[in-house]
């Protein structure tokens, strides 16, 4: 008999859109969970928003208060209602049939997070920072790659108070269960434009060496370096992986998940 784990991902929305690519419109995390339900019987609650929140706060309410899958359900579908019909995503695609697939349903009433993380063997994959980093001081992602003004908005971002926030939530985390295995997926250079990814690629890559820092600290806390995705991983401008940086990133998760 199968061993129960519950499986979360949480919480920026790197998993959904896809890129038009990504016929089959599966991301990383439905590749590991794939993967790991060979082994044993799954329990998944995907917590993947679209910059409704700050990540680390966002992350932070789920484990702090009673929320249930189906009120996470229902904000991912009134998120997911307004994306497609936004127009602001020409190069992406929402999951076929999104709205059913996302439909909370009566049972999920009783699936409280908090108590599912504490009750149970636990994989919790931790996808955060860029909303924080940007919102630190206001910014979207428009504005602060304008060609011509990068590296001086870069110079704004202040990355202190994010990182605090991302240690409180792991420490708030192991007291739930000081058995959880927490996974965090580490930044990677996006987009197949040029001038971004040479701009990018410094500040990305003290940003991680920071939360590796943090990592470091904690036994059942492991980094996830994506530095190997490059422009092939990317459509156009997009910020999203498509299908091939998708398989990058899982492949990335799973050889350090096989060698713990």
């Amino acid at each position: 008999m199968k061993k129960k784990l519950l499986l979360i991902g949480a919480a920026d929305s790197i998993g959904v859109p896809y890129t038009k690519d990504n016929h089959h419109h599966v991301g990383f995390f439905e590749m590991i969970e794939e993967k790991l339900s060979k082994k044993y019987n799954i329990i998944t609650i995907n917590c993947f928003h679209m910059s409704t929140n700050n990540d680390n706060q966002y992350i932070k309410s789920l484990i702090s208060n009673d929320i249930s899958l189906f009120d996470i359900k229902y904000t991912q579908n009134k998120m997911l209602e307004k994306c497609k019909y936004s127009g602001v995503y020409p190069f992406l695609e929402l999951p076929k049939n999104f709205l059913s697939y996302y439909k909370p349903k009566e049972n999920d009433k009783q699936i409280i997070v908090k108590e599912y993380i504490k009750n149970n063997d636990t994989i919790f994959i931790y996808s955060a920072f860029v909303n924080d980093l940007l919102k630190s001081q206001r910014l979207s992602l428009f504005k602060l790659l304008r060609p011509g003004k990068i590296k001086k908005e870069l110079k704004k971002i202040k990355i202190d108070n994010t990182l605090n926030n991302l240690e409180k939530n792991i420490n708030n985390l192991i007291t739930i269960n000081p058995n959880i295995k927490i996974f965090i997926i580490g930044l990677f250079v996006p987009t197949k434009i040029s001038y971004i990814r040479k701009n990018l690629k410094n500040f990305i890559s003290i940003v991680n060496e920071s939360i590796y820092r943090i990592t470091k600290k904690y036994n059942n806390v492991i980094f996830v370096n994506n530095d190997n995705l490059s422009k092939r991983d990317f459509n156009n401008i997009d910020f999203h992986p498509n299908q091939k940086g998708h398989e990058k990133i899982y492949y990335n998760f799973i050889n350090i998940y096989n060698s713990l």
